[in-house]
């Protein structure tokens, strides 16, 4: 009777224990991410402490994507403990509504006035959702069309920035000038840069052109856009603007690959020659002519040599983590990761008034190119080769802050006729100088950090970089504004093989030198061989016996060096490779080793208690 009650009693226990922890702890998690991508960040807790009004969420789900696999069903329970979360943060603000969009239901009326794009799951053209879409007090409705699992480190982001839409409708203006085809142009069908999308969701974005006279001064921040070629009354028009106080995001290059057409650029025409009145009376320079080549933060590419395909580390075209951010500035704080393509080098003028904070710099394993030798047709290989690292850091981003006096000391130039406009004048800053500039313009530019994804017929664009989280950052910072910005960088989980990549990148130091001399030796062979060969068929000439030993002789040379070749190219890839199997021994291995040892060690144990057992016994 005792062990039937105690029994009873456990059951009833373990159901009461259960039901308390489910209905008190439901959507507990313990996330062991080291970034805590599944922790509720403050930033979010901020936004939603935040709220005036309701924001009400609808969230359309159609139960047929249970079938699609386990990635719909982890985000659907995902998106259902981050709403529920979202409600108790928000105290009730935010309210969340639940719909299966059934083929001709009312629901899949709402999902389709919601703007909640349909999915075909099935051959027979079977269509499914999964959108979210959320309307504030005034009926503005901003929507997700589709939620896609390709996005999933990037929930939390997307919704925190969907409702801080929606609970602050108003805008702050935020004015561009450059020549960057930001709104698309005829080669992609006028589709807008990504970063466009992302900069509208928390700005006025406003565009402009022709010869300006004034910046309006409901504009907060201008966005310097690698802009060519400004007549000297816009150039004013900035320095005033600059001058009452305005703020500045600046993206100028030596060489921007999105405005390449082939042709040599004029001479004194390209952004930073345009804007060097202005960036000298900014205390900050960037050489026209040279741009940044980081060998320890390469990207690979793949490449022309000698008529193959090789895989090589392209200097221009560099990654920065953490390590090269400035962990101190909310700016780059919580970013893990920016791209940059052929950037430049931004300094301190000797005599500045103002200060330069770094935010973005490159590795000491670095040195600055000649912007000629990656304009036209760029040589990887070739730039490895002549590559001779400086040994310093080089700054690719910075703040810049102080007093500045005006570009135009000595007033408007002429060009400036309005008399209004004239009066106005400002030889000094009210303010200190507020400038982010960024030597770089294809930071900017969708191939620079996003890679395209398709899903069910639709195309999504991911994220690899942090590059238009640091846009949107910059803008937050410089109109005042911190909603989000501790946001921005989250879900952006890289991992990489740091061990793997600095091994490969130090064997293609020692090995790419070696490998371009080999290359240049059996072409010259194979020259060689055609000159002569070519003598002999156009009976010029019969070879002797002496040109053709020489013939064999070079062929033997030439099954030599491509025997050399194979060598240093085994060489490039042994150690990675001896690295590898290693690392596949100690994942299929040490566990089952661990294991093996301690059953070993408990049955030593075992054994040796048995043992002082019997002898106990037996005294």
């Amino acid at each position: 009777m005792l062990a039937i009650g105690t029994i009873a009693l456990a059951v009833v226990f373990f159901v009461a224990v259960n039901l308390a922890v489910g209905t008190r702890f439901g959507a507990a998690r313990v996330d062991l991410t080291e970034d805590g991508l599944f922790t509720i960040s403050d930033g979010t807790r901020a936004v939603l402490a935040g709220i005036d009004e309701p924001i009400e969420l609808r969230v359309y789900y159609s139960k047929s994507l249970d079938r699609m696999g386990a990635s719909y069903a982890n985000y659907l329970r995902r998106l259902r403990d981050l709403l529920d979360e979202y409600g108790r943060i928000s105290a009730g603000k935010v309210r969340v509504k639940w719909y299966d969009p059934q083929p001709f239901s009312p629901e899949e009326d709402m999902a389709v006035a919601d703007g909640i794009e349909p999915m075909v799951v099935d051959a027979d053209g079977t269509q499914a959702y999964f959108g979210l879409a959320g309307s504030n007090a005034t009926d503005d409705i901003k929507a997700f069309p589709v939620l896609s699992p390709a996005r999933a480190n990037f929930l939390e982001y997307d919704l925190t920035r969907l409702i801080y839409d929606l609970a602050h409708p108003d805008k702050p203006v935020v004015a561009v000038i450059g020549d960057l085809p930001l709104r698309g142009s005829r080669f992609d069908r006028f589709q807008p840069w990504a970063v466009v999308g992302e900069i509208e969701q928390f700005f006025g974005l406003r565009f402009l052109g022709g010869d300006i006279a004034r910046i309006g001064d409901d504009v907060k921040v201008l966005v310097l856009a690698q802009p060519r070629g400004l007549s000297e009354k816009t150039l004013y028009a900035i320095d005033q603007f600059v001058m009452r106080g305005g703020r500045v995001l600046a993206f100028v290059d030596p060489f921007a690959e999105e405005l390449a057409t082939g042709a040599p650029p004029e001479p004194g025409k390209g952004a930073i020659d345009t804007l060097a009145p202005l960036l000298k009376a900014w205390g900050v320079e960037i050489p026209a002519d040279k741009v940044v080549g980081d060998r320890r933060a390469a990207l690979r590419v793949q490449a022309r040599e000698q008529g193959r395909t090789v895989i090589v580390n392209y200097l221009p075209w560099i990654a920065l983590g953490p390590d090269n951010l400035a962990r101190d500035d909310v700016i780059t704080t919580d970013l893990e990761r920016l791209d940059f393509r052929g950037a430049g080098a931004i300094a301190l003028r000797e005599g500045a008034t103002t200060t330069l904070e770094p935010l973005i710099t490159s590795t000491p394993d670095v040195m600055e190119i000649d912007a000629d030798k990656v304009r036209l047709a760029p040589d990887p290989t070739g730039l490895l080769a002549d590559f001779k690292p400086t040994g310093k850091a080089l700054v690719l981003a910075a703040r810049v802050t102080g007093p500045v006096k005006s570009a135009f000391p000595d007033g408007p130039p002429d060009a400036v006729t309005d008399k209004a406009i004239r009066a106005a004048h400002r030889a000094e800053a009210s303010e200190p100088l507020q400038l982010v500039l960024v030597a770089d313009a294809d930071f900017l530019a969708d191939r620079s950090w996003t890679r395209r994804q398709s899903a069910f017929g639709q195309t999504f664009q991911v994220p690899v970089s942090n590059n238009a989280d640091f846009v949107v950052n910059a803008l937050d910072n410089l109109t005042g504004s911190a909603g989000l910005i501790a946001m921005r960088g989250r879900g952006l989980a890289a991992r990489p093989f740091t061990v793997i990549e600095n091994m490969t990148r130090a064997a293609e130091a020692r090995y790419r030198t070696k490998e371009k001399a080999l290359l240049d030796r059996i072409e010259k062979t194979k020259k060689k061989i055609r000159d002569l060969q070519k003598n002999e068929k156009e009976g010029v000439v019969a070879l002797s016996a002496e040109q053709q030993r020489a013939i064999d002789s070079f062929r033997s040379e030439l099954l030599t060096s491509r025997r050399a070749l194979r060598d240093v190219q085994h060489e490039l890839r042994k150690d990675v490779a001896r690295l590898e199997t290693r690392i596949k021994v100690l994942d299929i291995w040490a566990v089952p080793v661990v294991v093996a040892l301690i059953a070993i060690a408990l049955a030593l144990v075992r054994r040796a208690r048995a043992a002082r057992f019997h002898a106990a016994r037996g005294a």
